[in-house]
């Protein structure tokens, strides 16, 4: 499919649009560079692969633990004030770990820059969901998710071509901050005053979501564990980072070339039946990938996983979008869209706590199993998955 915008009125369009730029500008460095950037350059720094993995973690933490003080903030606040802070905590962790990668300032701008991405995460989810018509809106999500992965894609590739230009690198972090900045003038507030507040309204959000949370964790997990292992692998392997590099773009451009077929696929199946079929990949594809090198048919492997991974993440958000068993679906007001935040700050803090656990899970299997660690993750995290979403089916589910 093009990756075009569905046709929608230009009052509507030119915001969404505002906010994919915003997005993509932003997903570049907090997702595709970090993650990626980060536990390399602290172990070429000679830290090891267990700490740049560690550190990784943290950086997802952070983003888990200001999840839960987001919706207060948002709620506060117009767009311009959360991304200031984001585009200026990613830029200082570029500019630490470029020019300082072995000082103590590492961990404090790791977990700034953490706070930063889930106050933007929020946001732009946020708005999309919003905004978004109702009957085009798995498609406007697609096209969304599209950006979102593009800018993972050129995360890797600027380090292959910049990752070691200190200057050209901060260079690159301070345009992407300033970009959402211009971009948040123009965005409406986002509708948060009807939101449920307080710990036991955030916990009970979770417990009637929990499938939602397994969907979005997993996609969490396998994602930012293959985006730190892949580059570590291949150094370890053939002594240069680059093919691991080249391999991990190739996985988030799977996903991100093939998002917006996956956003016509949920509007014409639903959701759920969209999570079910990424889930089969993820679980046909762990094992061939342990045996494809580095070669094309890695590259077919890793494409394919890498729709399956984004898949799972869209549909998670498309769920939540729906107000499922709240009575506040489509055209629900204030109140829906209240709800729907607060549910899309779900599925964000699940994908973070599959994030934090990736890395470390996958650089400790790296050191000794070597090249099965990823498919044994991917074995294990969906295997798991598909059996608990089975016994969910037993049961009554809203929204099924």
């Amino acid at each position: 499919m093009p990756l075009h915008m569905p046709s929608i009125p230009p009052k509507i369009a030119i915001p969404l649009a505002l906010i994919n730029l915003a997005s993509f500008v932003s997903q570049i460095i907090q997702i595709g560079v970090i993650d990626t950037l980060l536990p390399l350059a602290l172990t070429n720094a000679g830290l090891g692969e267990r700490h740049g993995g560690m550190m990784l973690s943290l950086y997802w933490i952070a983003d888990l633990i200001g999840g839960f003080f987001v919706a207060a903030i948002l709620r506060k606040t117009h767009p311009v004030i959360p991304l200031v802070v984001s585009g200026l905590s990613f830029f200082t962790l570029i500019v630490v770990v470029m020019y300082a990668p072995q000082s103590a300032l590492v961990l404090p701008a790791t977990l700034f820059a953490g706070v930063g991405l889930i106050l933007r995460w929020v946001v732009c989810d946020g708005l999309i969901v919003q905004l978004a018509p109702r009957d085009k809106l798995g498609r406007v999500v697609g096209f969304h998710e599209t950006l979102m992965g593009l800018g993972i894609v050129l995360g890797p590739v600027l380090i292959g071509w910049f990752g070691t230009d200190a200057f050209a690198m901060s260079g690159i972090a301070f345009v992407a901050a300033i970009i959402p900045l211009f971009c948040a003038v123009a965005m409406p507030r986002l509708e948060m005053a009807s939101t449920q507040r307080g710990a036991g309204a955030a916990l009970r959000r979770w417990i009637d979501h929990w499938d939602l949370v397994l969907i979005a964790f997993v996609a969490g997990f396998v994602e930012i564990c293959f985006l730190s292992v892949l580059p570590l692998q291949s150094q370890r392997d053939t002594g240069l980072a680059e093919a691991g590099l080249w391999l991990a773009a190739v996985f988030v451009f799977g996903g991100t070339i093939c998002q917006p077929l996956v956003g016509y696929v949920s509007d014409k199946s639903g959701p759920i039946k969209l999570a079910w079929l990424c889930f089969g990949l993820l679980l046909v594809g762990a094992v061939p990938m342990a045996l494809a090198g580095y070669g094309i048919m890695a590259a077919i492997i890793l494409f394919a996983l890498g729709v399956a991974v984004a898949g799972l993440y869209t549909a998670a958000v498309l769920i939540a979008a729906s107000g499922r068993g709240k009575g506040q679906g489509a055209g629900g007001g204030g109140a829906g869209q209240g709800y729907q935040v607060g549910v899309l700050v779900v599925v964000s803090q699940s994908y973070t706590l599959g994030a934090i656990v990736g890395p470390s899970a996958g650089t400790s299997l790296l050191v000794t199993i070597g090249n099965w660690a990823l498919p044994v993750l991917v074995l294990l995290a969906a295997g798991i998955s598909v059996l608990l979403l089975m016994m969910r089916r037993t049961t009554p589910a809203p929204g099924q």
